[in-house]
């Protein structure tokens, strides 16, 4: 739960006024969501937009449900499975880039963690996208300060990972990630860039979840 309120305005401001949907796909949008351990956030506007059933939320992970732990893309509306974290910006890049190169005008998204920037793969697949010069992959980063180690400020200095992603090459913006304005404003700035674009989203993990809101813990008692 701490993950998916922490993410709930970045994928509702996604899905609901951004990612173009339909089976042509070279031309729609494909939405990522790298951290798929925030899956309950991402189905819950899939059922918000009639993409999946909404009876189906009180089932998740339940054997016969169709809503998975993690996002799977036996799931209507879900575009890679995920859960794997540092996976979703290596794939994203392949998509980005053979939409490029089929001359699509398609969008990639990726919603990732700021503790998965812990993974080595994240470091490849950013450089490479600068190399590629995909100004049609857009990555938004929550920033909530917490992973599986603890506190992401105890694992890795916070100020440096959008100092590197703009160094390596990419358009960087850092918004309020539950300012439903302040993420729409970065986004519209991001999509005018001739680079790849990353928002650095501040959030606070289980927002609105009192008894675990801006900490580690992972239930309610």
């Amino acid at each position: 739960m701490g993950s998916t309120l922490s993410c709930i305005e970045i994928l509702t401001v996604l899905i609901t006024k951004y990612v173009r949907r339909g089976s042509d796909k070279l031309n729609r949008d494909w939405l990522i969501l790298s951290k798929g351990h925030a899956a309950p956030a991402l189905y819950t506007l899939l059922a918000e937009v009639g993409i999946i059933p909404k009876e189906e939320l009180v089932k998740i992970q339940s054997i016969n449900s169709i809503l998975q732990g993690h996002p799977d893309i036996s799931i209507p509306g879900v575009d890679m499975s995920t859960g794997s974290l540092g996976q979703g910006l290596s794939f994203a890049v392949g998509i980005a880039t053979w939409i490029k190169f089929k001359g699509g005008y398609g969008r990639v998204y990726v919603v990732m963690g700021d503790g998965e920037q812990d993974e080595g793969e994240v470091w490849e697949a950013m450089t490479n996208a600068v190399h590629r010069g995909l100004d049609n992959l857009l990555v938004i980063i929550d920033v909530n300060d917490y992973q599986l180690d603890g506190r992401t400020a105890e694992v890795k200095p916070k100020h440096y990972m959008p100092l590197i992603w703009r160094v390596v090459g990419w358009e960087v913006f850092i918004c309020d990630g539950h300012d439903v304005v302040s993420l729409i404003n970065s986004i519209d700035n991001a999509l005018g860039c001739r680079r790849p674009s990353v928002i650095f989203a501040r959030t606070v993990r289980g927002r609105g979840l009192k008894p675990i809101e801006g900490t580690e813990l992972q239930r309610v008692e």
